[in-house]
């Protein structure tokens, strides 16, 4: 369905997605709503700034702002409901997709107040397994009454949707959608075969004074506690013979503390890339990706670094064992579990050069099997569909 003639059918392609900052529109869903406009009347909500005119500019698909805060804040959030609520009463859509921890509570709450039909959230990353006490109390009830407001439950993988079982967050059934993650991966333009990457891969090695024939590990996200960069800067520590690249910003939500920072800041073969809006190169110059994340949902990191045929060693925790067999295309080993993570590492360096590239090969073709991003998007088409009754 590229148009929808009938009326009814034309107000019941009415969408309404939402995130709590645009930098989710910009990066692990770009391109997805220019996409889904084609098949439905689509807008996207989202806190207002200079990267949500960017969003609405590339994707060619009305943004309005709704200022939404990461984190608790009673009344912020309050206040952030009632705009939400006010603008749901004004364009009256008839489904409503929240993605996000924040979004989800502001948009299901307000949709639900406002009666919208259909009510979807989409559970990524869960908190409340790794919190405890009070806090740990705090974001079950969260959770929970966003799936008291919403008509579906979308958790981003299984790991996630047991979870939600098993802490009691809801009783509805939870669907997976295909097999996990809100994106897929665009298998043509992450590729080790692209000559782009390869360049910018050499000319990284070179500017950094790597040797070509040097063992490099690679983390890719947010310098933050929760992605286990304090058991990697200390098993690094005690590795010898490699470099390890670290993509991405620092982030004062969950700041690292001040010895993982100075190790990795002082450790001469440490390399600070900062963000980069093209992680390709990156990915291109190493021979490992590592993730030893405390807590993710559906990584999409692990998933460009497989269709660039880079084998993974990540920590056992939701997505991550979901993508990675051991032995296969990859290691698992516990979260926050510094000797084993050294020892991962060491496993790694040693292993045959051959052997990584069929680990490397195994990698991809699981995502092209699996995570390929157009198909996953008409997956979407097909979902959006039947909660539509369309």
């Amino acid at each position: 369905m590229s148009h929808v003639d009938d009326k009814v059918g034309a107000e019941k392609a009415t969408l309404l997605i939402v995130t709590t900052v645009p930098e989710t529109l910009l990066t692990i869903l770009k391109e997805q709503p220019a996409f889904l406009s084609r098949y439905f009347s689509l807008r996207l909500a989202t806190a207002p700034g200079a990267d949500a005119e960017q969003v609405a500019e590339r994707e060619k698909v009305e943004v309005i702002g709704v200022p939404m805060v990461r984190g608790i804040s009673p009344v912020r959030d309050l206040l952030s409901v009632g705009r939400m609520a006010f603008l749901l009463r004004k364009l009256r859509p008839y489904a409503v997709h929240s993605y996000t921890p924040k979004a989800g509570l502001v948009t299901m709450l307000a949709a639900w107040l406002c009666r919208v039909p259909v009510r979807i959230h989409t559970f990524t990353g869960l908190i409340f397994p790794t919190a405890a006490g009070a806090k740990q109390r705090l974001l079950i009830w969260i959770d929970r009454l966003i799936c008291a407001c919403a008509t579906k439950v979308v958790p981003e993988g299984q790991g996630v949707a047991d979870d939600l079982r098993r802490f009691g967050i809801t009783a509805k059934p939870l669907q997976v959608i295909g097999s996990g993650n809100i994106a897929g991966v665009n298998t043509a333009y992450f590729n080790p075969e692209n000559e782009a990457a390869i360049e910018r891969g050499t000319l990284l090695r070179s500017s950094l004074g790597i040797a070509d024939t040097a063992f490099v590990f690679c983390f890719v996200g947010r310098l933050n506690r929760d992605k286990g960069l304090f058991e990697l800067a200390r098993a690094f520590e005690q590795i010898s013979g490699a470099h390890l690249l670290l993509v991405g910003a620092h982030d004062q939500t969950a700041p690292l503390d001040a010895q993982t920072r100075q190790i990795l800041d002082e450790h001469p073969q440490v390399h600070h890339l900062g963000f980069q809006e093209d992680i390709r190169g990156a990915l291109s110059c190493a021979d490992i990706l590592v993730l030893p994340s405390y807590r993710e949902g559906f990584p999409n990191v692990l998933l460009q670094a497989g269709a660039m045929a880079l084998p993974a060693i990540v920590s056992d925790v939701n997505g991550c064992n979901e993508v990675i067999t051991p032995g296969l295309n990859g290691w698992i080993v516990p979260a926050r579990d510094c000797d084993a993570l050294r020892q991962a590492m060491h496993v790694a360096m040693s292993t045959p050069e051959e052997t990584l590239r069929t680990m490397g090969r195994e990698a991809r073709l699981h995502v092209e099997r699996c995570f390929e991003q157009e198909a996953h998007w008409h997956r979407m088409v097909d979902f959006y569909k039947r909660e539509l009754g369309l």
